[in-house]
């Protein structure tokens, strides 16, 4: 069985294991209407929510919305799908994420990723044959959706991309995060910032999430974690998030001028970060690139006149170094 209650009134679906070990999966939150929080890759666990609502007792009916934390394919791929299964549910986006939603094919290569191009070819395409949908309505910062007892508000930092959003649930204090905290067996340093999102609206939502009265953090992958547990793992995402940041500020204090790759190579060693197929084509430096533009806007760093081998350097300002000696890490 891929499903199963999590708390009262919330159930989680999830998919096989994935290459970096890290599930795909969706939640639904079931009160006296019933809502599913995105939808999975396409082709994957749609049929398991179906069941889920059926083993718990409910009929499709009752299923009244389809929410999306975000426009990516392992969030939208399986919608068309879903909106058949209950045809009386309404499919709502974040007003930001509707164009890629009608369009996933064309916005997703596009707009959000880099995709590594080979033989004139994406190496790997998951909005291959991801048709787009038209949402019933959209839903934008403060908006909420009412269940019965318990209501669910959206919460919006468009961190890893333009249309992302968080759903907290009134009665149980749980949040859905989304993209915002994903759990990866191999470290918390690999998160996507694609190229609509921010580093700072992601540290924004990092901090709400820490400040936040929650009983229980519920994000797209790996499944939910309760109390102490949950508080634990909030934190080290805040502190990766710090540190993948001050490593580019060791990197300039103590290599001096340097070169993007040779800042990349540098913040990737101190921090650990390894990506896997599909998303090692698809990420490429996007998340080192947020980062980066978020430290050149708060005047930390600068793209300098200086060259090497033609390549175009960067450079820390004084007041912005750190001592590689005063952190552990590197």
């Amino acid at each position: 069985m891929t499903y199963n209650e999590i708390n009262d009134g919330i159930w989680e679906v999830h998919g096989e294991g994935g290459p970096g070990g890290e599930r795909n999966g969706v939640y639904i939150v079931m009160d006296e209407k019933i809502a599913i929080i995105d939808t999975g890759i396409r082709n994957t666990f749609q049929n398991e929510i179906e069941e889920c609502i059926d083993h718990a007792g409910r009929k499709e009916k009752e299923v009244k919305y389809i929410l999306l934390t975000r426009e990516l394919h392992d969030a939208i791929g399986g919608a068309k799908q879903l909106m058949k299964m209950f045809p009386k549910a309404e499919l709502v986006c974040h007003v930001n994420a509707e164009d890629t939603l009608r369009k996933p094919y064309l916005f997703l290569p596009e707009k959000h990723f880099e995709p590594d191009k080979k033989g004139g070819r994406f190496s790997y395409q998951p909005w291959d044959r991801l048709e787009g949908v038209k949402p019933h309505a959209v839903f934008d910062n403060d908006d909420k959706f009412e269940l019965g007892e318990t209501t669910l508000y959206v919460v919006a930092y468009p961190g890893m991309c333009e249309g992302h959003a968080m759903f907290f649930s009134s009665k149980q204090k749980a949040i859905f995060t989304g993209g915002e905290i994903y759990i990866y067996p191999m470290s918390f340093y690999n998160y996507l910032i694609d190229r609509t999102g921010s580093a700072a609206e992601r540290e924004k939502a990092l901090t709400f999430i820490q400040r936040a009265k929650i009983d229980m953090l519920c994000p797209a992958y790996d499944g939910a974690y309760i109390g102490s547990q949950a508080k634990d793992l909030i934190k080290q995402a805040v502190q990766a998030h710090q540190t993948f940041e001050e490593s580019i500020l060791v990197t300039l204090s103590s290599k001096g001028p340097s070169t993007f790759e040779e800042i990349r190579d540098e913040v990737y060693l101190s921090t650990g970060v390894s990506w896997y197929k599909p998303w090692k084509d698809l990420v490429n430096d996007l998340t080192l690139k947020a980062h980066m533009e978020k430290l050149e806007e708060e005047d930390k760093i600068f793209l300098s006149s200086k060259r090497r081998k033609k390549e175009r350097v960067w450079e820390v300002h004084d007041d912005a170094r750190i001592d590689p000696e005063s952190v552990l890490y590197y």
